[in-house]
């Protein structure tokens, strides 16, 4: 398996990304890395034993660049890490880089899926029932139909089915309320499509407040809605964390925090957004994943797996064979 990975463009050092390709292969010695960027810089960063291949490129896409101008930087390590797949000399792609830029990129290059409308970001997030659930849209696109979502069920259903084991994957559309008359239109045509379909196990609407609790394997939203919900329920963890962790430094509290530690580090392993922190690029003839501008080592390697596990359950071919029997 060859996976290419753009190492520029995103706001922490090479190194992370090189450190996190190194920790991987230790496990995984089917998988042969493409690093994709400065090659002086990433020689300078690598150890004797590391066997990467390295792919040259002059430039970068930057968190400034639109997507017209990105497009024309053909040289940079985004356009030639997509490039790889396109042209069959890798099975997948991962980026740092613009989220703005690496979508319409991966788009135009690795082309939609026939019966595929929209491409979407797909991340995992975690519940407090350590089961988790997969959300889409998170960013990709700002408005959708009821047909876009409908898709979406679709290729989340498949996703939570063949790569995490879920036998009977319970959707959701995320909503203002349960209620069937709730929302938009385009929620509502949604619904209506989605609930005569007997292979989605549909649960209705949801509640973003509901999420974190569990009661959907896989969460249904317009980018829109779905990067705001996202943002909110990653915020709120943070700041839960961050109070825990000043609290717990007062004096008067110091034998509650010894008390608790060990309960406190499991939550906080639970909720850690570092240890799920790829999202999918579904809809794509080929794989792509994205991981957060600010990647550290921890990222880069959970979205690594994540590219892993999609590439070894063959999600793409597997959508397609799906949506033909539609």
């Amino acid at each position: 398996m060859k996976l290419a990975i753009d190492v520029m463009g995103f706001e922490n050092d090479i190194s992370e990304a090189v450190r996190a390709c190194r920790k991987f292969n230790k496990q995984y010695k089917d998988v042969q890395f493409i690093l994709v960027g400065n090659e002086l810089e990433i020689k300078k960063r690598l150890e004797v034993n590391d066997h990467f291949t390295i792919v040259h490129a002059s430039d970068v896409v930057t968190m400034n660049d639109n997507p017209i101008l990105a497009m024309r930087k053909t040289n940079s390590s985004m356009y030639k890490a997509i490039e790889l797949v396109q042209k069959k000399q890798a099975d997948g792609v991962l980026s740092a880089g613009s989220s703005t830029c690496y979508v319409p990129m991966a788009y135009v290059l690795l082309k939609l899926i026939d019966g595929i409308n929209k491409p979407a970001f797909m991340p995992y997030l975690p519940t407090t029932t350590k089961e988790g659930f997969m959300m889409l849209d998170v960013g990709a696109n700002k408005e959708c139909t009821g047909e876009d979502l409908y898709q979406f069920a679709k290729m989340g259903t498949i996703y939570s089915q063949i790569v995490r084991n879920v036998t009977r994957p319970r959707v959701g559309i995320i909503n203002i309320g349960t209620e069937v008359d709730k929302g938009f239109a385009y929620q509502k045509e949604a619904y209506q499509l989605i609930v005569k379909d007997t292979t989605i196990n549909f649960v209705g609407f949801v509640e973003p407040r509901e999420l974190l609790m569990g009661v959907t394997d896989v969460a249904i939203a317009d980018g829109y809605t779905g990067n705001i919900t996202l943002k909110a329920l990653e915020g709120g963890l943070t700041a839960l964390k961050d109070t825990m962790k000043h609290e717990f430094k007062k004096p008067w509290n110091w034998l509650g925090a010894l008390c608790s530690l060990g309960v406190v580090k499991q939550l906080s392993n639970i909720f850690d957004y570092k240890n799920n922190a790829g999202a999918f690029v579904m809809g794509l003839q080929k794989i792509a994943v994205k991981t957060h501008g600010n990647a550290d080592e921890q990222q880069f390697s959970s979205a690594i797996r994540m590219l892993y596990e999609a590439v070894t359950k063959d999600v793409v071919h597997n959508i397609q064979l799906t949506l033909g029997k539609r």
